[in-house]
């Protein structure tokens, strides 16, 4: 089209070269739900409809540190987003330009550049607010009213309207599963900006290792009944009243071989698609909203607008609630969903006609609300789920005047609580329900599988896997769905007390352009740790007394003891390894806790978490988890070198976790010193492998990759170690048996 075809010629005249400019992110890590923002507009990382997902760059991971390596096969982690962002669309005197930062695609559904065409970067910021510092000290300039994790990123766009983004995260228990953005659209030109589009563009699938664990896939195209089978029990679905959209799974893909293993108490669950995931609006401008006679809007069918406008002749929002599949050209789909000359892509509701169980839902007074407003896409379905265009117009901005928004991506266990599928929302059917008037169905969840029309080949929803497993660590009791999650959210963003959402109707308009932060319980925040390495390979977790003095106006409850956390991987399963009181002289010596764990073995990699627990049995987040790999100091002077274990039965398994390959293949070589190299021989002397060994370790594993990248057979091996500084040599032998 020819409007695309000017985007570059804007760009330059908004001063600056584009493509001289740096794409970068920065990555929520404080909560539970990790999420990389990037300077572009884009979220989680640049759209892709399938694919895989770097590990420093988390797409909406929950729980976090999900990645690892099982059965050889490399699992990225717990991703929930194939890549989200902003879309923008305003009418100038030259025409009408558009701006797509993030959630677009070619043809193909594969990503395409943003910096350049779209974004121009102008600023990118973290700031921390922690109330412990990372040397163990409490943070003096620490801002009680103020998130703990602040991500602050500015672009430019050929729309002539400048972004700011400032984004909030925090590790409190019942408060880490959400993060807030605060949007600031402002017209840096000297036109007034007319039918201006403001859309929130994401994409949920949950989960990738879900996916990937079950149906070796992680693809927006599998998710529309195309092989693999049974990747269309994925659900959209959309909350009125508390203004939330989002996906789940049909029964959380309970994992095909260790169910039971991974359902155990302190484990991460024995669902592998547990997540809820979604975006609600906590605040949408009505200012700028232009009136009937400002738009160019055109309404093709009379009854398209009946209703639609208020007392103050604005459009009522939201405007837009699409639903579609994850392929996001802008040219062929989504530019037409923002064009004033066509037909709006999503109708309103008229009457309680529109639903058969429109009317038993809501009482009067709420219907009279959502009357008027999108009704949403008629696809609310398995079919096409993955992305969702959630957009306000039309709006009139005049130079140098700034509109404000305000959302949230939450994640929570599961759609709905024990007891929430009383409730319905819409969407939760098969194509087929809404084409008959369905639109409307009842709240899943994870305690109670539901059984209604319009579910597709398979006949039910939900599963009741809560009712006789363990909520996994991670999730806090009492915030379990994303509709908990939610109404906190809203909790912290309007700084009342907490509401359920369930039958109240949430007002985004009549909130606060920013947020309060002021009015939720602060807990007493996780020392700040290290782990340290002994002679007899056992490891010490270590911290400072300084948070059993934090104070603050709204502290939860006074500090009562430690809790010293334990796992063989960051996923679990956690186990209490010590609790500690204050001063215990069985720990505490010389101004330091020290807290050695007995289980501790040569080469393993064990997470460790040290939590504050105060007298109401309230807990801190838990960020101070880290990863340790269990070691030693080197040797001196090499002298024998052990392999361990010796024979290696590949079938009989090992336990815990091993981010550099199979925990099973690994053999350890110990008995090292700081710098020398391991060959590895078969009986018959051919070279198998060489390994240079330079760091501060006593072992250094192998996981039976020969020199092809190939896993070697079952048989005797031979190994010779030589130490790069003296020239000593020790050689040896062990046998592996698959």
């Amino acid at each position: 089209m020819k409007k695309f075809g000017i985007i570059a010629l804007l760009l330059l005249l908004m001063g600056g070269n584009a493509y001289a400019q740096i794409r970068d992110w920065r990555v929520h890590r404080r909560g539970m739900m990790h999420q990389s923002v990037y300077n572009t507009g884009e979220l989680g990382r640049a759209y892709n409809a399938g694919g895989t997902v770097q590990s420093s760059s988390p797409s909406m991971e929950w729980p976090p540190f999900s990645s690892l390596i099982l059965d050889r096969v490399n699992y990225p982690g717990q991703h929930c987003s194939f890549g989200s962002g902003i879309w923008i669309a305003g009418t100038r005197p030259g025409g009408r330009t558009y701006a797509f930062c993030g959630a677009t695609s070619n043809t193909n559904g594969e990503p395409v550049p943003v910096i350049g065409v779209y974004s121009s970067p102008l600023e990118l910021q973290k700031v921390e607010n922690f109330p412990v510092l990372s040397n163990g000290e409490l943070n003096p300039a620490f801002d009680p009213d103020e998130a703990e994790e602040i991500i602050i990123a500015r672009w430019d766009t050929p729309v002539g309207i400048r972004v700011k983004r400032t984004s909030r995260a925090w590790s409190y228990p019942q408060y880490n599963n959400f993060i807030i953005y605060e949007y600031e659209f402002e017209n840096v030109t000297n036109d007034t900006i007319t039918d201006l589009f403001i859309t929130f563009a994401n994409t949920f699938a949950p989960s990738m290792f879900g996916y990937q664990r079950n149906y070796g896939d992680w693809s927006e195209s599998n998710f529309r009944g195309q092989p693999p089978a049974g990747l269309g029990d994925h659900f959209a679905r959309f909350d009125l009243k508390r203004w939330m959209s989002y996906n789940h799974e049909r029964d959380g893909l309970p994992d095909p071989d260790l169910f039971e293993q991974w359902s155990q108490p302190g484990d991460r669950g024995g669902l592998n698609s547990p997540q809820a995931v979604g975006i609600m609006v906590l605040h949408y401008d009505y200012d700028h909203l232009s009136t009937s006679d400002q738009t160019a809007q055109v309404f093709l069918l009379p009854a398209d607008s009946a209703g639609m406008w208020d007392q103050n002749n604005k459009a009522k929002q939201p405007f837009l609630l699409r639903y579609e599949n994850g392929n996001l050209p802008a040219e062929s789909k989504t530019a037409t969903w923002l064009d004033p000359t066509l037909r709006r892509k999503t109708g309103i509701w008229q009457g309680v006609e529109d639903s058969t169980r429109f009317a038993d839902q809501f009482d009067p007074d709420l219907w009279e609300y959502w009357k008027g407003r999108t009704r949403g896409s008629t696809n609310l379905s398995w079919w096409q789920p993955v992305s969702r265009a959630y957009g306000f117009y039309p709006y009139i901005l005049p130079p140098g005047e700034i509109m404000r928004f305000s959302v949230a991506e939450l994640i929570g266990y599961g759609p709905g609580g024990a007891g929430d599928s009383v409730y319905t929302d819409l969407g939760g059917t098969v194509r087929a329900g809404v084409d008959a008037g369905f639109y409307f169905s009842p709240v899943a969840s994870w305690y109670y599988t539901l059984r209604y029309n319009f579910l597709g080949s398979k006949d039910f929803i939900g599963t009741d896997y809560l009712r006789t497993h363990p909520l996994p660590w991670y999730v806090t009791p009492g915030v379990v769905s994303i509709r908990d999650v939610a109404d906190r959210a809203i909790e912290v963003y309007t700084g009342r007390a907490l509401v359920k959402y369930d039958s109240l109707q949430y007002k985004p308009e009549e909130e606060s352009p920013t947020g309060r932060y002021n009015n939720i319980p602060i807990p007493v925040p996780a020392p700040a740790i290290r782990i340290t390495d002994t002679k007899a390979a056992a490891n010490e977790i270590i911290w400072g007394p300084q948070i059993e003095s934090f104070d603050t106006p709204r502290l939860h409850a006074p500090f009562s003891h430690y809790e010293v956390w334990r796992a063989p991987h960051p996923l679990g399963p956690w186990k209490v390894l010590a609790t500690v009181l204050p001063g215990d002289p069985e720990y505490f010596s010389d101004g330091e806790y020290t807290v050695l764990d007995p289980e501790s073995n040569l080469g393993d990699n064990v997470a460790y978490a040290v939590i504050s627990v105060d007298e109401l049995g309230g807990m801190s987040g838990m960020t101070n988890l880290v990863t340790h790999e269990t070691q030693a100091p080197p040797a001196e002077n090499l002298g024998k070198v052990y392999v361990i274990p010796n024979p290696l039965l590949v079938t009989s398994g090992l336990s815990g976790s091993d981010p550099g390959g199979e925990i099973g293949d690994r053999i350890q070589f110990v008995g090292l010193t700081k710098r020398c190299t391991i060959r590895i021989f078969s009986y018959t002397g051919q070279l198998i492998q060489t390994i240079e060994h330079q760091q501060e370790t006593y072992g250094n594993p192998w996981y039976q990759l020969s020199i092809n990248n190939q896993i070697v057979a079952s048989g005797v091996y031979y190994f010779v170690v030589e130490d790069l500084d003296s020239g000593a040599v020790s050689d040896g032998k062990f046998v592996i048996i698959h």
